[in-house]
């Protein structure tokens, strides 16, 4: 499967676009640069009986990897029922400061986590619209099979939050179901996302890049440009045109001669 990234070709994005072709590098950006201020927020519930609190973070305490000595261990069911019990009272579920500094423990974690959007459409008016510069930018189109990737994960489009029960989860487990829900209106992207552990590039195997698509208002000269950085660099990607068709209010997608 072919995903895309839509990139600008502007005089203040230039060098970065083509450093994907010249470096072989994408670049996983932190959540808060994204252009959604929904993207990644955490909203989690604490309600609940004490009782069931106990077996739920029994549950979640097991679940989660301990880092020990550069080691990861997994914790004893004993040992998380130990924990758990001597832990989680009464006064401890209704302490406001404990729940708030856990969502603000999770918040940075998702936070700090590098994020590659990609879609499934090159052929998209609002995505050439909204990432490319009103359609003078390109948009690169990758298959991925490299194991030293993170994997690609679809994103799932909702009219709502999760609700999400924040004693029944590892924080992991809470920021991986955040990392890929986005509202409902968004759907029209289809995006898929790579995620990693921290912000910064991966590089990619050459025989990755695929396609390579230009806007339907990219100068000739910019076209160029790409293709001679592509040949530089041994890049062999099949390169296409996007032709406005005004009879259809539709992108037709061809050949670049």
């Amino acid at each position: 499967m072919i995903l895309y990234k839509f990139r600008n070709y502007t005089e203040a994005t230039k060098k970065r676009t083509l450093e994907i072709l010249n470096k072989q590098e994408l670049f996983f950006a932190g959540i808060e640069s994204f252009n959604d201020p929904f993207d990644g927020r955490v909203h989690l519930q604490f309600h609940g009986k004490i009782n069931e609190i106990k077996a739920a973070q029994i549950r979640a305490q097991y679940t989660m990897n301990l880092k020990k000595e550069d080691k990861f261990e997994g914790i004893t069911f004993e040992a998380a029922q130990k924990l758990v019990t001597e832990k989680i009272t009464d006064e401890y579920i209704i302490n406001q400061e404990e729940i708030d500094a856990r969502i603000s423990r999770i918040q940075k974690a998702h936070n700090s986590k590098g994020v590659l959007a990609l879609s499934s459409k090159n052929d998209n008016i609002l995505m050439w619209s909204h990432y490319t510069f009103n359609h003078k930018g390109v948009c690169f189109g990758f298959e991925f099979n490299c194991d030293t990737l993170p994997k690609v994960k679809k994103v799932k489009y909702q009219t709502h939050y999760d609700d999400i029960w924040g004693w029944l989860y590892t924080d992991e487990e809470i920021v991986d179901r955040i990392l890929y829900s986005k509202s409902i209106d968004w759907v029209y992207e289809d995006e898929h996302r790579m995620v990693r552990d921290t912000i910064g590039v991966e590089t990619f195997s050459v025989d990755s890049l695929k396609e390579i698509v230009f806007g339907s208002m990219m100068s000739r000269e910019d076209k160029l440009e790409i293709i001679d950085e592509c040949i530089k660099n041994g890049l062999n990607p099949m390169f296409k045109q996007a032709i406005l068709d005004v009879k259809l209010f539709k992108i037709n997608i061809e050949d670049f001669i």
